[in-house]
């Protein structure tokens, strides 16, 4: 259970400060009478381990979580909740039509200030002490809450900079893009030195100095400070002890395997486990694999025209195969074990992607009898060698190395199936990368700051081609920018006076 284990008496006194000092942003989860009684090296612990409730949200924890809409904002994700349109619940996401009242816009929003918050309680209280423990307590804090301001930025753009310790009686308004970046990096690097290298198995899931050292590579690489992006990358590579598997889907399936270099820690306990595969699945597609003990919610899964985008062949998308419970992607013409087809009829079958609007996907593993049929115990990488990668082979190819960049795309290619990928420009290589980047880490969050990084044109081109795919006709806002970034949540600018909207909402 690693450190799930902590974190429920840890939540239960999260927000003790903040409970004395109800901010405009809903900082605060619970209303306490006073902090008296968590002090000292051991209150720190149960505060930091509050923290990684909220974690889980930013993966397949719970139906509304932020992979759902973090991914169906772009080409790759489908939400099947709702009509094939851009009006309903699902559609909304599906194609960047939200308005400041839609549900996911509030709980994104609200789940990162959380954990802010929280990691704002461990820091501001807990800095003074000068023990080991407390002082790797208080640098997990400062890590996590400049990986919710990165999430937040790349989703709304600038937002109210919080520390804890602001004024808020009148309000507080966003920060400036540039003062957001900058203190995402300055915590960064001020931690990247005092967090260790390891821990112990009981503590996995904890962000040790290489796991900032690769979300530094990639903060770097989405600010196209190239050569530190490169710089960061290379060094997670060559000293931090990692290494590719060399199979794809062994990265979902084992935990803790050496690719992963942090992970949202799941278990099969009831709402505490990973729920992709219960709701990826659809009932009579259950049925006919043979798949038990799963729910079946028929929500999430690959974006049709995404999966047609894979190359033939790809490992990355093979076929689910119900003997071995292994493969990954569920298309095409299924049949029952009597020989008719799942979907249709038999003198008129129905591919699975036609009748669902989407390719089913267990990247994941099928684990059947699972907890509530939806609790699943598979780790969510957050970072991973081969992203890193990635990251290091865009670096160097913006560097003007194109060798050195077809070098190490060719890395992750052995276990893919392919033949090395080749480029003969760097306009070239840069297009190849992106394709390279969506294939290898589609479902796993990375996608949108990808699209936004080659600009937030080109995330509209992608998410209109989704939409020309579905529903037949150019997307009237395709050339609407300001749809890259989300509205504000109605909420927050009740609770926030000089909270702004963004443009265009």
């Amino acid at each position: 259970m690693q450190i799930i284990k902590n974190i429920s008496f840890g939540i239960m006194i999260a927000g003790l400060s903040a409970g004395c000092s109800k901010g405009l942003l809903k900082e605060d989860l619970y209303s306490q009478p006073g902090s008296t009684n968590v002090t000292g090296p051991a209150g720190a612990t149960l505060l930091t381990n509050g923290i990684y409730s909220y974690v889980q949200f930013l993966s397949y924890f719970g139906g509304n979580n932020w992979m759902l809409d973090n991914e169906a904002n772009t080409d790759e994700f489908y939400c099947n909740w709702g009509d094939v349109d851009a009006t309903s619940w699902g559609g909304q996401q599906n194609f960047l039509n939200q308005d400041p009242g839609h549900s996911q816009v509030q709980l994104k929003w609200d789940n990162l200030y959380f954990m802010i918050a929280q990691a704002n309680q461990v820091i501001n209280q807990f800095s003074s002490l000068t023990d080991a423990g407390t002082i790797q307590n208080v640098a997990q804090a400062r890590f996590w809450r400049a990986y919710a301001y990165e999430k937040l930025y790349y989703v709304y753009g600038p937002v109210p900079l919080v520390t804890g310790k602001e004024d808020q009686t009148n309000g507080i308004a966003k920060a400036s893009a540039a003062d957001i970046l900058n203190f995402i990096q300055t915590e960064l690097t001020a931690v990247e030195s005092v967090l260790p290298a390891t821990y112990s198995a009981s503590d996995y899931g904890r962000p040790t100095k290489w796991a900032v050292k690769a979300f530094l590579a990639r903060f770097y690489l989405n600010n196209k400070q190239w050569q530190k992006a490169s710089d960061y990358a290379y060094d997670v590579i060559a000293n931090g002890g990692f290494s590719l598997q060399t199979d794809y889907q062994s990265i979902f399936s084992q935990n803790g395997n050496n690719e992963v270099i942090l992970a949202v820690n799941h278990i099969a306990v009831a709402n505490r486990g990973n729920k992709y595969i219960a709701l990826s699945m659809d009932a009579p597609i259950e049925t006919a694999l043979g798949i038990k003990g799963v729910s079946a919610s028929n929500g999430y899964g690959m974006a049709t025209q995404f999966f047609y985008s894979f190359p033939s062949g790809d490992k990355r998308v093979t076929p689910y195969n119900p003997a071995t419970a292994l493969g990954i992607a569920i298309s095409g013409i299924q049949y029952n074990p009597n020989g008719t087809p799942v979907y249709g009829t038999a003198t008129a079958p129905r591919k699975v992607e036609d009748a669902l609007n989407r390719v089913i996907t267990c990247k994941w593993p099928v684990i059947m009898n699972i907890p509530n049929g939806e609790d699943a115990p598979s780790n969510v990488p957050l970072l991973r060698l081969g992203e890193t990668w990635l990251t290091y082979a865009e670096a160097q190819n913006e560097l003007g190395n194109l060798s050195t960049a077809i070098a190490a795309v060719n890395n992750l290619r052995p276990r893919t199936g392919l033949a090395p990928l080749s480029a003969a420009s760097q306009s070239a290589m840069r297009d190849s990368i992106l394709n390279e980047r969506g294939w290898e880490l589609y479902h796993e969050g990375y996608r949108r700051e990808d699209l936004m990084r080659a600009g937030k044109q080109k995330l509209m081109d992608k998410v209109n081609a989704k939409y020309q795919f579905y529903i037949k006709t150019s997307m009237p806002w395709a050339s609407d920018t300001n749809r890259a970034i989300q509205p504000i949540p109605t909420s927050a600018l009740q609770l926030n006076p000089l909270l702004k909207q963004n443009a265009g909402y």
